[in-house]
Order: C-alpha cells, then structure tokens, then sequence
C-alpha cells in the first residue's frame, strides 16, 4: 500500500512538472524583438593573444544601423571576456576596434546621444579606454566613421568640422528628423527666417571642411594630413601611404548631366556621385604626394587554431566560444536565453510549380503548437527577386531583428508563407508588375488543395519592394482577403524626382546629392528604365501600381515613416486613390521613422494595430 501510494505521488509529481513545464513556455510577443542581443565584429590583436568582440546589446531601436554595442576584450590566455567600453547613458553604443600594428593599443569608435562619433584608446595594461580628445568623426552614406593604424604611435581619421552642421545616417537615424524639428522652432518663434534654399549650381566646395588628420597617441599632436571634398581614406599594407578620393569638381559645382556619360552603369556610376574619381597618395606622415602603394597584403603572426565563434539555438541561445589548441572549447559569453521560454512555429519547404511550369520552393511556417486537423488563415509575405531552397530561411530565425517578424504572426495564430518570386534584373524594360502573380498564386493553390491554408482567410504583407509587390498583386487579384503594405512605392513617376525622406531637410546629407543617386538608380541602375520620365514615359506607367487602382478590391493597411528614402508621398498617393473610390485603406504614418519601424514604442504600436487590422479585415467567422 505505502508503495501504491508512493508511485501516485510520484505520477502526481511528474504530472505537476510538466505543467510547469509547460507553464513556462509562452508565445513570442513584440516587446521580445527589443531583448536580442547579438555579437558583431571581432578584431584580432596581430599575435592573437586578445581579441575586441562587439557585444550588441537591445536598445531603443529595431535598428542594426545603429551602433548599440560595447566592446569586450577577450584574453586568450587566461579564456575570459570583460567589458572594456565605458558605462553612460550619454552614449548610444560603441563599434569599430582595431588593434595597432604592435597589438599594444586598440582604437575603437563611439556614438553618443547627439549622434557624434568620437574615438578611444586603450593600451594594453590599463583598465580603461581614454578620449582622444579634438576629433570628431565623419559619418556619411558613402563614408562610415572609421579608424585606421599608420604605424604604432599614430592614427588616421577622416574628421569634420564640428562648427558645421551635422548631418548623416547616424545623426538621421538617432535624433529623428532634428533638422526639421529646428526648423519648426524658428518658425514658431517668428524672430529668424525659417527657410531652406536648394540651387541646381553650388559654391565651390573645394576647401569643403572635412580633413584627414593623424594623430600622436603618446602626445595628442594632431596633423593634418589633406583638406577638402575627400572620401574613402585607406592605408597601404605597411602604413606608409594614405589613398584617398576627391571630388573634382567638387559635387555642388559640377554639372548632373556629366554623371549620366555612357560609362555610368552600375557601381561606377554612383562611385562618381558618392566619392568623385580623382585619386590622390599621400605620405602618411607629413601628406607630401607620393606615388600609388605597393597592393601586397600586410602579414600577420597567429596563433594556429585560436578562434572565436558563435552558436545559437531557439533551445539554448546565444554563446560565443573561444577555442583554443590543446584546451577545451570555452562559452565566455552568453546571451538570448530568454528564447528557452518560447513557443516556436515550425518550418515547412513547400516545392510547386509557377504559373510559367518552373519548380520553386516556398517555405511555410506553422502557428505554435499546430497541430494538421484544420485549415488555417496565412499571412503571405511578399518580396520580389526571393529563391527560397532547402534551406530554412533567416527570417524564420527568433533572433532575426524584422519589426514585421514571422514568429510574430505565428503567435497570433497566423501561417506564415514566403512564396519563391523570380524577378527581372531591370524590371521597367518590361512590364514586371504582370510577373508577380506567377510565383505566389500557385503556391496558395497548392496549400489549399493540400488542405492546410483556409482560402477565405489569406493575407498579403511586403516591406519595401515587397510593399510595392503588395500594391501590384492586389491590382491584378482579389484573392487575397486583406493586405499590408510598408515603406511601399506606388508611382515611380513621383518616386523619381521626390526627396529622399531623410535628405530633405539635410539630416541625411545633401539633399541635391541624393537626388542624383536616385536618378542614377531608374536610370543606370536596378530599375533599367534607360531614362527619366519624360523620356521614357511608358516604362514608368506600366510598372506603376498606383495606375491600375481601379482594380483594387483588397482592404489595404499602409505603414510608412515620415522619413524614409522612399517617400511618404507614394503611400499618400495610393490612399488618396482608394479613398477617391471610397475602398477600405488605412494610412499609418510613424513621425521620425525611416524605411523601417524602429523606435520601441513605434513598433509596440504598431504591433497593436496589425492584430486588430486582421483581426477586423479577416475575421475568423465572416464569410468573404
């Protein structure tokens, strides 16, 4: 009897653990995307006796642009990491390490709150890092801040005058629209002029206030080293010859008709706007001209078989090893592992066939906990020029920083479908808008007849390009229930010659600048539309879906930043049409943000208003 007893209680017990068990485990919710941590770049000292790894640490932003990171210091030695960067709020997160030539001295870079990028030293020996005080960094699209190592005691920067105004990805993306913000200011207060003039013809800017600059890290001396237009510093193997780019003419001055010669194709032609192609090599010391660098590499002492790596597991999360000849791999770094809480959907490839016969793969992620018996609602997101194949695609991935995540939608009970979308190279030579049904419409028929997708309940969702597939799928077919477009283009006419969102006022850079590059795109580059608008009007109309609106049967939600490279003006202009023609649309415009949401409190909100948008547009019990 007292054996009887025993084993129930111990049924009981294990009945009790699994419950807890099972207690434990939760859907993933949105507050879950602002808990990643990741590891970034990893330098080696030149012996490989210490390594700086960045340690990327959850912030305000969904934003992997934006440097949130500290810099751990590894001792190979002794297989132990420590935090070397300094601890305040001031600063947003610190990046770019690089050891001198000596592995005596480690540069690395900040960014703080203001969004000035300044750089620091640590010698080997000391607990902390110092200031190098005098330097403020560039931060450019073309030219991200950088650190280099000219010899042991000196080290070369690309600077700006800090009596200019900022401006840069860095300053756009974290003070969120400050330009305009100001001039709102002193507009408000009516005591200055609250104006901005663009001209098509500039000063000259040769004596433009950007350096390239060297400094004695043992003294402080700075020396500067070239002055004007300059772009994309580098050093040669040895350190002994600075190569950099100039504007000539500088960019304000020179004609725009001479950026669209027969040679500008691809890179090339953007190189010319973003860096000029003049060429200069200078003594790393004093700036005297030399001759172009021997290109042989720099060689370097290593320590056979010392590596770092990283794993990471919805089970287990995140470690970063140190592995070492003759000892036993070492985690010296842990993270994510709050993702042992969750419920994960899980991955399915789906091979089909496209509307033209080719065989495609899709790939289909389940609801947590599904289980085969009934048909459930998709949300299907869309991406033009994506080949899935066997393997797992990243955006599955729990830790994958996707404000709009697959995991997400699983959670709320959604499947998630990313069809296999071929796509031309340069779509406005044909009429790519007619291709995008060919890849996604059979793989829903395929899910359907085998019984897994509820055909009253299929959602389309796309984020930049796959926004504008949205608008383009839903022009040509009703078979979607309801839609979801971000950061979308509607009318490539507009989308032409509209400022980019965070160039318009400066925050970005050049708002001229800008322009050029976005002409260069239609017309040199990934759309292939051999010309503007005026010039090739067909080209544009027939990829336009803001066109073909009339056929548009599908309720549309759509997601935009007030800030973003691809103007809100396109969204504007596809609500203005579907509320012309009184069809279900919802605008949803996010102050401050660009291409993607990612301020916390922007994507929680948002989070909000996708369940509720599909919860009202397909609702479980309605019928289509």
């Amino acid at each position: 009897m007292r054996l009887k007893i025993s084993s129930l209680a111990a049924l009981a017990f294990v009945h009790l653990l699994v419950q807890n068990v099972s207690a434990q485990h939760r859907a993933m919710r949105p507050e879950d995307l602002f808990r990643v941590e990741s590891i970034g770049a990893i330098s080696w000292s030149p012996d490989e006796s210490r390594a700086t790894v960045e340690i990327r640490r959850p912030g305000r932003w969904l934003d992997p642009s934006i440097p949130t990171g500290e810099i751990g210091l590894v001792n190979v030695s002794a297989g132990t990491l420590r935090i070397i960067s300094p601890s305040s709020p001031m600063y947003v997160g610190f990046f770019g390490a690089t050891w001198s030539p000596t592995g005596g001295r480690l540069l690395f870079l900040s960014v703080d709150t203001n969004a000035v990028v300044r750089p620091w030293l640590w010698t080997v020996g000391s607990n902390a890092p110092a200031l190098l005080r005098g330097l403020q960094l560039r931060d450019d699209l073309a030219d991200p801040p950088v650190a280099m190592w000219s010899d042991a005691d000196h080290a070369v920067f690309l600077v700006k005058d800090p009596s200019q105004p900022s401006e840069g990805p860095l300053y756009s993306r974290i003070l969120r629209g400050r330009n305009v913000a100001d001039a709102w200011r002193r507009a408000r207060e009516a005591r200055v002029a609250a104006v901005a003039v663009l001209d098509s013809r500039g000063a000259d800017t040769t004596a433009a206030p950007s350096r390239i600059v060297s400094i004695d890290v043992r003294t402080g001396t700075i020396t500067t080293l070239a002055r004007g237009a300059l772009h994309r510093p580098t050093l040669s193997a040895n350190g002994r010859v600075l190569t950099y780019r100039l504007e000539s003419p500088a960019f304000p001055t020179a004609r725009v008709e001479s950026f669209f010669g027969p040679d500008a194709q691809g890179d090339v032609a953007y190189d010319r706007v973003n860096w000029g192609t003049a060429v200069h090599h200078i003594d790393s010391s004093t700036g005297a001209e030399v001759p172009a660098p021997d290109t042989g590499s720099a060689s370097m002492t290593s320590a056979p078989g010392t590596s770092l790596h990283v794993t990471g597991d919805p089970v287990e999360g995140t470690a970063l090893w140190l592995v070492r000849p003759g000892k036993p791999d070492t985690a010296i770094w842990h993270g994510n592992q709050w993702v042992r809480d969750l419920d994960l959907g899980r991955s399915e490839a789906v091979r089909y066939t496209a509307e033209d016969g080719t065989p495609l793969t899709g790939w289909l992620l389940y609801p947590p906990r599904h289980v085969g018996t009934r048909a459930i609602p998709i949300v299907t997101v869309v991406y033009p020029g994506s080949i899935y194949g066997a393997r797992t695609p990243s955006a599955f991935d729990v830790l994958n920083e996707d404000f709009e995540h697959p995991q997400v939608f699983a959670a709320l009970g959604y499947g998630v479908l990313l069809p296999s979308m071929p796509w031309p190279d340069k779509p406005l030579q044909g009429r790519a808008l007619d291709g995008l049904t060919a890849g996604v419409l059979p793989l829903l028929d395929t899910l359907i007849a085998r019984g897994i997708a509820d055909s009253s309940r299929i959602a389309v969702l796309g984020q930049s390009a796959g926004g504008y597939a949205t608008l383009g799928l839903i022009t040509q077919t009703g078979r979607f229930r309801t839609a979801i477009a971000s950061a979308a283009y509607s009318d490539l006419t507009s989308l032409y010659g509209t400022f980019y969102g965070q160039y318009r006022y400066g925050d970005g850079g050049s708002p001229q600048r800008a322009q050029v590059l976005r002409m260069l795109q239609f017309e040199r580059g990934s759309f292939g539309a051999a010309g503007p608008p005026w010039e090739q009007p067909e080209r544009y109309r027939a990829n336009s879906p803001i066109l073909r609106v009339a056929g548009v049967r599908t309720p549309l939600m759509l997601i935009h930043g007030d800030a973003d490279f691809v103007p809100v003006q396109q969204a504007e202009e596809f609500f203005t049409a579907l509320y012309r023609k009184d069809k279900r649309v919802r605008l949803v415009r996010y102050s401050g943000e660009g291409h993607t949401i990612s301020a916390r409190a922007n994507v929680l909100d948002l989070w909000r208003r996708l369940d509720d948008w599909l919860r009202e547009t397909m609702p479980p019990t309605a019928a289509r």
